[in-house]
């Protein structure tokens, strides 16, 4: 039996895990949350979650010592399931890099540093080219192991999540091992020989199989292990639980690192959107979450260098998405109307000079021909950015709501080079 057969998720880890990596200078390390409270403590302001209060955080400094988390509440299971955050932007790995991000072994738990047993499953993170990758390996009663194929890791918070089972017995080569990467399904593997491995203790964090070009941080967070029952991703927004239509868009928004909500774990879905911030939410599509914009030389009356958004606002006028509102003015504080969403939204994929067909045929009733807007608005519909407002109206002077955003960004980036994958609830 487990030592406790409860779920554990993050922060009550971190009150009976045991942190390795927190050694000399220069040394590789983790920081977790201080506490049962998950509150984030003194001498560990590590705010690098992906839901609560603080997170974990791996700093890799061109070294190869491991610096991980080890649960030691597993004991002989035969069906292991893990759920994790990990969020790899900030990582940087030559061309044929790996390392284990997870491990669960099956020997006895061991002292601080110290190892028992082998892997009876790993989650190896590789670089291939430019892209990093996700492999699962799975020991064998022969001591060899196999393995899933590769996934591309898109940067950002993902959602990892695995169930393992060993066979039921000699020569019935049963065991499996499914997986989730965001609530999507993974090829998993089946028929696996493995009637003698166990897990008794797990790691996470960078720990095995370090190479010295492995640098920057990973941010991981909400870990959770259990025997069975699927976990599915995380909610970090109280205000936008998996019910709501527009959870998918939103999530993907928040893992992206685009939007960190409207504060105390809540995005205000219903609230509108005005013209300063679509600005942050446009240039960090863009760019990436990890763009800073250079220092603000004023562009617009209305927006001095003192105003927190106008860097951003000067970044948007720089990459030709807009020209302000007429007058040397932006209008900061001005909602965003759905018909400007529309030409926002095509510059941003085609780039400042781009212009869509003439309108033909209007595609919604309440934006003819005659309208200003009605070529952007029909284009915005033939690239399936826009479904309308319903009743075959596209009420293109109603301001654009934050959780219209998510769906308008989420599928106008979905597929550029900083765009993000849209997660779903898995089974």
């Amino acid at each position: 039996m487990r030592k406790n057969p409860s779920l554990w998720n993050r922060l009550a880890l971190a009150a009976v895990m045991l942190a390795v990596g927190t050694g000399a200078a220069f040394a590789n390390s983790i920081s977790v949350p201080n506490g049962a409270s998950g509150t984030c403590g003194a001498g560990n302001a590590n705010t690098r979650r992906f839901a609560g209060n603080c997170g974990a955080e791996v700093l890799l400094t061109g070294v190869t010592t491991p610096a991980y988390v080890q649960e030691n509440n597993p004991s002989a299971e035969t069906a292991y399931r893990v759920r994790l955050y990990a969020d790899t932007l900030r990582l940087v790995m030559a061309g044929g890099d790996e390392f284990d991000l997870f491990a669960a072994y099956d020997g006895a738990d061991p002292a601080a540093g110290a190892s028992s047993g082998n892997a009876a499953i790993r989650l190896e993170i590789q670089q291939n080219g430019a892209l990093k990758q996700l492999v699962i390996f799975v020991r064998t009663d022969g001591g060899s192991e196999t393995a899933t194929g590769a996934v591309t890791l898109s940067p950002g918070w993902r959602s990892i999540e695995f169930s393992w089972t060993r066979s039921t017995g000699p020569g019935n080569n049963n065991g499996t091992l499914s997986w989730w990467l965001d609530g999507f399904p993974q090829t998993g593997l089946s028929g696996i020989d493995n009637d003698t491995e166990v897990v008794n203790y797990s790691r996470w964090g960078a720990v095995a199989g370090l190479e010295a070009s492995s640098t920057g941080a990973i941010w991981m967070d909400d870990y959770a292990s259990q025997r069975s029952g699927y976990m599915g991703p995380a909610v970090p927004f109280a205000d936008v639980p998996t019910s709501n239509g527009f959870w998918t868009y939103i999530q993907g928004l928040y893992q992206a690192e685009i939007t960190g909500g409207c504060g105390a774990g809540s995005y205000c879905p219903l609230n509108n959107v005005n013209r300063a911030q679509m600005a942050i939410f446009l240039v960090k599509g863009l760019h990436g979450a990890l763009f800073s914009p250079p220092a603000c030389v004023q562009q617009f009356t209305d927006v001095p260098c003192s105003d927190g958004f106008a860097v951003w606002i000067n970044q948007l006028a720089a990459d030709g998405i807009t020209g302000g509102c007429g007058g040397g003015n932006y209008c900061p504080t001005s909602n965003v109307t759905r018909d400007q969403m529309a030409i926002f939204l095509l510059r941003s994929k085609h780039g400042s000079g781009y212009t869509p067909p003439a309108c033909v045929t209007p595609t919604f009733a309440d934006v003819p021909c005659s309208n200003g807007f009605a070529a952007w608005i029909n284009q915005l519909a033939a690239e399936a950015i826009t479904g309308g407002c319903g009743g075959g109206n596209y009420c293109p002077t109603n301001p654009v709501t934050r959780d219209q955003m998510a769906i308008f960004l989420g599928r106008t980036f979905n597929g550029m080079p900083f765009g993000w994958p849209i997660p779903q609830v898995g089974p």
